[in-house]
């Protein structure tokens, strides 16, 4: 697999773990969490829990397909990559809008506040 789309993958399971991880199991959470975010080995992560290597494949694996059974049903992760491509543009909209527009400081304002909302701070955009 490229380094790109490794990383892209990462990313998707990132944020669906993020909005819907609440919903699995405890055992599943921390899995994930190790195999994932502290990136274990599924041997480390199975003397850890107690439990084979297969199992622990397993989890992740019943895991995965749960976080993509509620992004089918829930979208919240389409929704939100929806919202991040908007504020994208609208960012590019405001960077070449005149600098004495009277409404810049205030049109900036509302972005950062829907950024923020969205997890976007520290985007690198500049009033």
């Amino acid at each position: 697999m490229g380094t790109q789309r490794a990383v892209a993958q990462r990313v998707d399971r990132s944020l669906l773990f993020d909005l819907y991880g609440p919903l699995l199991t405890e055992r599943q959470r921390q899995v994930w969490s190790l195999y994932w975010h502290e990136d274990w080995s599924l041997g480390e992560i199975s003397e850890a829990v107690g439990v084979s290597r297969a199992a622990v494949h397993d989890t992740l694996e019943r895991a995965w397909q749960l976080l993509q059974w509620y992004e089918t049903r829930l979208g919240m992760a389409s929704e939100h990559q929806r919202r991040v491509a908007a504020l994208e543009r609208l960012a590019a909209a405001l960077g070449r809008a005149p600098a004495d527009w009277p409404g810049r400081t205030e049109a900036w304002q509302a972005w950062e506040q829907l950024a923020r909302e969205e997890g976007l701070e520290g985007g690198g955009y500049n009033v």
